[in-house]
């Protein structure tokens, strides 16, 4: 055997074999099936069921939601955001208030980091309610007004950088909660 195959195998026994857990236990503690998403996604912003295209991002950590007029505040002691959300430019804004999670530093391009403030909220995609961070973000500069990133795609999907819109929004079970009424 060549030192290559050798390596190779010693690789896998370690990897397979020594760490005391077959490939087949490691299957079965996943918690579901991850579905393939496009590069572009509708989901769908809970509870206002408010539809929204969404950007699929896997150099992202954590996922962004455009947010404009964040004000903070206090509500029995603990620190909340309140923001205003439009998934459409030239709509009317639906004003979301949620818990403060935290402070979040982002890295961005030109070697500067911002603080943006984080909150949980719930998207509905191809039937499922998924919650997850979001940093409030200005993305009125952006084609999109979420960008889902890894923290939120690691144990929901594969993103298909060649598709968009894989399930269409309206045979997404989602779509049949009731919707924000117009104003």
């Amino acid at each position: 055997m060549t030192m290559n195959r050798l390596l190779l195998a010693l690789i896998a026994l370690f990897f397979f074999g020594l760490t005391g857990q077959s490939s087949l236990s490691w299957a079965e503690e996943a918690p579901h099936e991850k579905v393939v998403m496009g590069w572009l996604e509708n989901v769908f912003l809970l509870p206002a069921n408010l539809q929204a295209t969404a950007k699929l991002d896997t150099g992202a950590k954590t996922s962004s939601v455009h947010a404009s007029n964040v004000e903070h505040f206090k509500q029995q002691g603990a620190e909340w955001v309140r923001f205003r959300f439009s998934a459409d430019k030239g709509e009317a804004p639906l004003v979301i208030e949620r818990p403060l999670v935290r402070t979040a530093v982002i890295k961005e391009r030109q070697a500067h980091s911002s603080m943006r403030d984080v909150v949980l909220l719930t998207i509905c995609k191809n039937g499922r309610q998924h919650e997850t961070e979001f940093t409030l973000n200005d993305r009125s500069n952006f084609n999109y007004p979420i960008l889902l990133g890894r923290s939120f795609l690691t144990d929901v999907a594969l993103v298909d950088s060649s598709a968009t819109f894989l399930f269409k929004a309206e045979t997404d079970p989602c779509a049949s909660l009731s919707r924000r009424p117009k104003p």
